[in-house]
């Protein structure tokens, strides 16, 4: 016999992403007694939050510095979480994010304009022929490419949205970039949060109705007709509903024996990694103007994204995402510090994370249908940002989606 009795709720959620945290709270909010069980010792998942108080002594210079080592912006159109957040108490606590651009790193090293880059004449010529055709079944690059141009397209529109996805995006489904999504006008256009974005999800599990236990993997998932039995190290979980928020690949070992259809057709799904490293230096150091984010061209890193639109006092922050496999940790300083604008000794701080991603292909709104098709009358649902967009609030958007579903069960 287990040395662990077995323990009943009626949801489990597994993984404390913002998907997990925002179905978890749903259902809660609902009445539901809901667990959730996360592998690692934090909340966040893709969302990563580098703090210096855990390097700097309380009180000295930077022990109140953060910087984005994931996901790095929420937008006032992520209503979902916004709600969430609302109902602790805690929408006041959001930092506007100040309005600064994104340059273009050019081959000289100098930074440009976006609009350096746009032939307006090929675009007003395309136009009018690209902006009727559907998005849906059309890759990032035919559509696009169709609406500007494919000069455009190569020269603009690539490596900006390589920039913001991470990884080449010519194969991405047109069809999930840009979507409208409703505002909260009561909350910033852009904003951060206190000790960055992992603390809005910190406060979203501060005093809440459901319980959130830390580097707890779960092993297994078995099921019957009451429901599913979720196995941990510490013992074994029973629920009547399951919400999975894991990577795909970490949702498709879990599904293997309870969902081995739908196990194999996520196995097939295809992955991609960005090799994240944040720098801190003091804020007099480079001369760089203050920017939102940089795109590489033809370079060794897909973006930088900066701690400028959350000014400090007295430091800087900036984190390159790299191209898998390029560059080691030395040659990775040198090139921070060539864009930069400084020597690497004037680095104070260095923190590394990869960072793992769905890499879809046009076709995969059509595969995800199939599998939701699948999952419309049973207490199982996914959510996480390999279903319908990369996005934070793409991921809060499909939690809600599927958090409504389990409720009508």
């Amino acid at each position: 016999m287990s040395q662990h009795p077995m323990e009943s709720v009626e949801c489990v959620v597994i993984g404390a992403g913002v998907s997990g945290l925002v179905a978890a709270a749903r259902m809660a909010q609902a009445g539901r007694s809901v667990v959730v069980l996360e592998a690692s010792a934090r909340v966040g998942g893709c969302i990563n939050s580098w703090r210096l108080r855990d390097e700097v002594a309380a009180g000295q210079p930077g022990a109140d510095f953060w910087l984005e080592l994931g996901a790095h912006t929420a937008y006032n159109s992520y209503s979902q979480l916004l709600e969430a957040l609302q109902a602790r108490g805690r929408l006041d606590d959001l930092l506007p994010r100040e309005k600064l651009g994104y340059s273009f790193v050019g081959a000289d090293g100098g930074l440009h304009s976006p609009l350096k880059r746009l032939n307006f004449l090929q675009a007003a010529f395309s136009l009018p022929f690209g902006i009727g055709k559907p998005k849906a079944g059309r890759s990032v690059a035919e559509w696009f490419g169709g609406l500007l141009g494919r000069g455009n397209y190569q020269r603009l529109l690539a490596p900006a949205f390589a920039a913001v996805l991470s990884q080449p995006a010519d194969a991405f489904p047109a069809e999930w970039l840009f979507r409208r999504k409703p505002r909260m006008q009561s909350a910033p256009r852009k904003y951060s949060f206190p000790d960055g974005l992992q603390g809005l999800l910190e406060a979203l599990v501060e005093g809440a109705a459901f319980a959130v236990r830390y580097q707890t993997a779960v092993t297994g998932i078995t099921g019957d007709a009451a429901g599913y039995q979720v196995q941990t190290a510490a013992g074994t979980l029973a629920c009547r509903q399951l919400i999975l928020a894991v990577p795909v690949d970490a949702a498709a070992a879990l599904l293997a024996e309870v969902q081995p259809g739908i196990a194999r057709e996520l196995q097939t799904f295809p992955l991609s990694c960005s090799e994240a490293m944040g720098v801190v230096l003091p804020a007099g150091k480079s001369g760089m103007k203050a920017v939102a984010g940089l795109i590489g061209v033809d370079d060794d890193f897909y973006s930088v994204v900066t701690r400028d639109p959350v000014p400090h006092d007295s430091l800087r922050g900036f984190t390159f995402h790299f191209r898998p496999g390029r560059l080691n940790r030395s040659a990775k300083l040198v090139r921070i510090a060539a864009v930069v604008g400084v020597s690497p000794d004037d680095f104070l701080h260095v923190r590394e994370s990869t960072n793992r991603l769905p890499a879809p292909g046009v076709e995969h709104p059509r595969r995800m249908a199939a599998i939701d098709a699948q999952l419309a009358r049973q207490p199982l649902a996914l959510v996480g940002n390999y279903l319908n967009g990369l996005a934070i609030g793409d991921c809060t958007e499909r939690a809600a989606q599927e958090t409504d579903r389990l409720l009508k069960l």
